[in-house]
């Protein structure tokens, strides 16, 4: 779906993202893991062409995406949400959720997927009145999510979502991500959070100081002594 091939990315004379090589599959769920500061987020800003590279190549399903507007990736089906949840504070739930159709030409289809979304998440139908300001941090990352879904995107980008969550709602976002990939939907994790991402992947890559460091199953990545140490505290 999605492939980094070699990319460099600089702030300044900042040297952000070095060679940074990962690829994810069709319907599959891969995390990306790190310290705060290594370059997760800068890696999903580079794949919605929100940061330029300065070397390297991005592809989505095949096509050479590097020099493509973010306006024209979303419209491909690459979506992203956000870090920090980012919801529309003075918009009620149903209007977030249709800011996130906004690129949409297919406006009939439109209701079938909001009743999915609020399938998926029925404590988002229960409060779709409601301004989005008013609703819990775990809401929000919901709602968060569910807009993202209004996008119709064949690959998510989700960047922290269990920041700030208490363990009981992590666990609910986790099983929400794995159910989507069970769907079909391929799905780039950015994580702080390595053991709730390694939880949901099927691969993983570790990024330290802009540099993919390991790479591999996320079993065995789970198992491995410098990845329990570093990240897993054990």
């Amino acid at each position: 779906m999605i492939e980094f091939d070699g990319v460099d990315v600089h702030y300044a004379k900042n040297h952000v993202l070095k060679a940074v090589s990962l690829s994810v599959g069709a319907g599959e769920i891969v995390a990306l893991i790190g310290a705060n500061a290594a370059g997760k987020t800068t890696t999903l800003r580079t794949a919605l062409g929100l940061k330029a590279p300065t070397a390297g190549a991005l592809r989505l399903e095949g096509t050479d995406i590097t020099k493509l507007p973010t306006v024209e990736r979303v419209r491909r089906g690459l979506v992203l949400v956000p870090e920090g949840r980012q919801v529309f504070v003075k918009f009620t739930v149903a209007e977030n959720l249709m800011m996130g159709g906004y690129l949409r030409k297919d406006r009939d289809r439109m209701q079938a997927d909001l009743d999915r979304v609020y399938a998926l998440f029925p404590r988002l139908a229960e409060r779709r009145a409601q301004k989005a300001g008013s609703m819990s941090g775990g809401e929000q990352q919901m709602l968060a999510i569910a807009r993202g879904l209004m996008g119709k995107p064949r690959c998510l980008v989700l960047d922290e979502p269990s920041l700030g969550l208490a363990p009981i709602l992590v666990e609910e976002i986790a099983n929400t991500v794995r159910r989507l990939a069970t769907e079909g939907m391929s799905i780039l994790l950015a994580e702080q959070n390595a053991a709730m991402a390694l939880g949901c992947a099927a691969r993983a890559y570790v990024l330290e100081s802009g540099k993919i460091v390991l790479q591999g199953n996320a079993r065995e990545l789970e198992s491995s002594e410098t990845v329990r140490k570093l990240y897993l505290g054990h």
